[in-house]
């Protein structure tokens, strides 16, 4: 049994079960694809993740094409009205699925910035900006995701 990956889902469950995050709003996530400025990794990273009240926890088929779950919070701050972003974000929270021959490490650190260009009131794409490992050919790598904000 992955006692990591365990952990992160039951961590989740508990976020998404308490009965003081119940009268929050949900945003369910689509992880579609990614671009590395460099190295030969897997750009098609579809997956799906869950947001509320800040928390999140998602997973996802990562750039080394392992499973990711991954458990976090979110910090945002609105823009000045514009027509291309709304909101900067910030995650920070660990990872799962990157041990190989180089990183001996079950689990990783997520530090992620992104910002958000809303569509409509319940719909938004967001582009996330990752920094690598210092070991990795690549300096960064953006991603591309669909949110959708759920009715309670």
């Amino acid at each position: 049994m992955n006692w990591t990956a365990f952990s992160i889902a039951l961590l989740g469950h508990l976020f998404f079960q308490t009965k003081a995050l119940a009268q929050e709003s949900t945003t369910l996530g689509i992880h579609t694809f990614s671009y590395h400025n460099n190295g030969n990794y897997n750009d098609t990273t579809p997956g799906l993740y869950l947001e509320r009240n800040q928390f999140v926890i998602g997973a996802y088929h990562n750039s080394i094409k392992n499973t990711s779950i991954y458990a976090g919070y979110t910090w945002d701050w609105p823009l000045p009205p514009n027509p291309v972003f709304q909101v900067l974000s910030f995650t920070g929270g660990l990872a799962t699925g990157y041990r190989h021959k180089g990183y001996d490490r079950d689990l990783s650190v997520l530090a992620a910035t992104s910002l958000r260009h809303d569509l409509d009131n319940r719909q938004a794409l967001r582009l996330t900006i990752l920094p690598l490992h210092k070991r990795s050919p690549a300096n960064y790598v953006l991603h591309l995701s669909y949110e959708i904000k759920m009715k309670n």
